[in-house]
């Protein structure tokens, strides 16, 4: 870990906080995958992206229903996993562990520090059922970026439509993303995918958030260890191939200097003298 981007005890908090998830998955059996910028930062940079101000995983849902409710049991004290049901101010079914103790200071805000946690699903084979499946959840999501007020309906069409889409509750529409990833669940499709990030297009390819986000399931049944900042971590099994695949066949060359910036608005952090106290800062 280095200092260059002030953020070196922030790296530190992420990856007490990232040995304690790994401990619990591997005392039960579970899995988790480092993934996206976390597992290109280990390729990289032998752990965190210098500038970076988080850590990227996914899970089964079994899994991720074990490890909830291990942290609720056990780890209430540091954790608690923030997720759409939970947080009425969350609109996305991207999950986050959020450290105790800790705050982000963003632009008029302040957030605990957090892991991404993200559950994988099935993706159907077939190129109309996941093109249906697709739609429908970006359907959704633009609906429920109305709700949150990241999105603002300006033409006629777009009130008549979304926004008034926008006007049932939020809870309906979480039922309805729940029912549209999971309905292949059951199925042993080729590719997996965490599917709800699907209001962005990845910089480095120009595929959505549900199309970039696919990754074989035989990559996740064939787990490796990767070193992350000195540790071993889980994650899949074609790290070269995935990351050609998400950002493209340059992803080991140099990020321009223009972009090395934190991408979540962080002015500054705080953290505890109790946190500060039990990770030894």
């Amino acid at each position: 870990m280095t200092n260059d981007y002030g953020n070196l005890e922030l790296h530190q908090v992420l990856l007490a906080a990232m040995k304690d998830i790994d401990k619990i998955c591997r005392e039960n059996g579970l899995r988790y995958y480092l993934y996206a910028g976390s597992l290109l930062g280990a390729m990289n940079y032998g752990g965190f992206i210098p500038w970076d101000d988080d850590i990227d995983l996914v899970m089964f849902p079994e899994d991720l229903r074990k490890f909830a409710e291990i942290v609720q049991e056990k780890y209430a004290d540091r954790y608690e996993l923030s997720t759409f049901d939970t947080d009425a101010n969350w609109y996305s079914k991207m999950n986050k562990l959020l450290i105790k103790g800790t705050k982000f200071v963003t632009s008029g805000a302040k957030h605990p520090m957090f892991i991404d946690i993200s559950m994988l699903h099935s993706v159907p084979d077939g190129k109309v059922q996941r093109l249906i499946q697709r739609k429908q959840i970006e359907l959704v999501n633009l609906v429920l970026a109305v709700q949150s007020g990241a999105v603002i309906p300006t033409s006629m069409k777009s009130r008549l439509t979304i926004g008034l889409l926008a006007k049932i509750n939020k809870d309906f529409w979480g039922r309805c993303l729940d029912r549209t990833m999971m309905r292949y669940d059951r199925k042993n499709t080729e590719y997996v995918g965490i599917m709800c990030n699907t209001l962005t297009r990845n910089p480095y390819t120009g595929r959505t958030g549900y199309e970039t986000d696919l990754t074989k399931r035989v990559w996740h049944e064939n787990w490796k260890d990767i070193t992350f900042e000195g540790m071993p971590l889980m994650t899949i099994g074609e790290i070269e191939a995935y990351l050609d695949y998400q950002f493209g066949p340059k992803w080991h060359e140099p990020y321009p200097e223009e972009k090395r910036v934190t991408k979540h608005d962080v002015k500054s952090y705080e953290i505890s003298p109790e946190t500060r106290e039990r990770l030894g800062l």
